[in-house]
């Protein structure tokens, strides 16, 4: 059984704001699972999966805001559109 400790430390700004996105992604459960995932993974390897997350974030944000309009249907009506100019 695993154990665990709690304990007061002080971080630069740079790894709580990691740790802070860490967590808004869903990487880790909270600031201090992300500082576990840190430890066990190194610090190189927790920067190159917020930065991926962040990179996918960033574009659903920008989905979201676009909010491209889907109706069902249209589909159909650009192909029956394309066959009948190309008969």
């Amino acid at each position: 059984m695993t154990s665990s400790m709690p304990t007061a430390t002080r971080v630069k700004k740079s790894l709580l704001k990691l740790a802070d996105k860490m967590v808004k992604y869903g990487i880790a459960k909270s600031r201090s699972h992300a500082f576990n995932i840190m430890i066990r993974k190194g610090l190189d390897e927790a920067l190159r999966t917020v930065k991926e997350y962040e990179k996918i974030y960033k574009e659903l944000e920008k989905l979201s805001r676009e909010q491209p309009e889907i109706r069902h249907g249209d589909l159909n009506r650009i192909l029956e559109e394309d066959r009948s100019v190309r008969s």
